[in-house]
């Protein structure tokens, strides 16, 4: 997205953290918040129109958080890194958490078969 006159300057201070209320369409819709994952803005939260992402070139653009220091700009794409793939072992955990509880209970309930069998011929 492009920058346009609608971003705020440092000098606004709590103003430009306010949902800002319709963009520039033709039939003006409220802006959604987006998450931007760039290089140089990591992280960094902007309003965008909706009608961006359909073809629609709005040029409503406003930054909710402030610019990102260099050292962030590594940090924070090494930590999303990070954690995307904690949460894929995460994933996979829980499979096979669900795949072992089947096999427990398959098996006890294989062994209480193999008991009542035993117990039957013996008694």
């Amino acid at each position: 997205m492009e920058a346009s006159s609608a971003s705020a300057t440092p000098s606004e201070g709590s103003l430009r953290r306010r949902a800002p209320c319709m963009c520039y369409c033709p039939s003006p819709q409220k802006p959604v918040l987006v998450i931007s994952w760039t290089d140089n803005n990591p992280g960094r939260r902007f309003y965008g129109c909706p009608n961006y992402w359909i073809g629609k070139k709005c040029k409503f653009f406003q930054w909710v958080d402030d610019e990102i220091c260099e050292r962030g700009k590594v940090l924070i794409p090494e930590m999303r890194q990070r954690i995307l793939k904690l949460q894929a072992e995460v994933s996979t955990c829980k499979k096979r958490e669900k795949c072992l509880t089947v096999c427990l209970i398959l098996t006890l309930l294989l062994c209480g078969i193999c008991l009542c069998v035993i117990l039957a011929l013996v008694g």
